[in-house]
């Protein structure tokens, strides 16, 4: 029985069309939470030595935005960020207490 008064249903169908995966669901389909991602690039960077390098070598090599990971970052991996790019000159306005060698 069809009701003219029924909704009516449209199955698109169209395969050609590319579906924008956002970064983040990029990210949260390899783990669970941000805290495991954050972990993940600590230990990373424990080996490496440098959290920044990790974190962009992560986004290239997944072709993740680096600015949509922001959110998935723990705020103790965030403080570790900042006091790297400090000590690298990265941030203007702060100086590195360190003396150059």
């Amino acid at each position: 029985m069809w009701n003219e008064n029924m909704p009516k249903l449209i199955v698109d169908n169209d395969t050609e069309k590319e579906e924008k995966v956002s970064d983040v669901f990029m990210v949260t389909k390899e783990f669970h939470t941000s805290a495991e991602f954050s972990q993940h690039i600590e230990r990373k960077a424990v080996s490496a030595g440098n959290y920044i390098d990790v974190l962009v070598e992560y986004c290239g090599r997944n072709e993740i935005e680096i600015e949509s990971v922001k959110k998935l970052l723990t705020s103790s991996l965030k403080e570790k960020i900042k006091a790297e790019a400090i000590g690298l000159n990265l941030v203007k306005g702060q100086k590195s207490c360190k003396l150059p060698i």
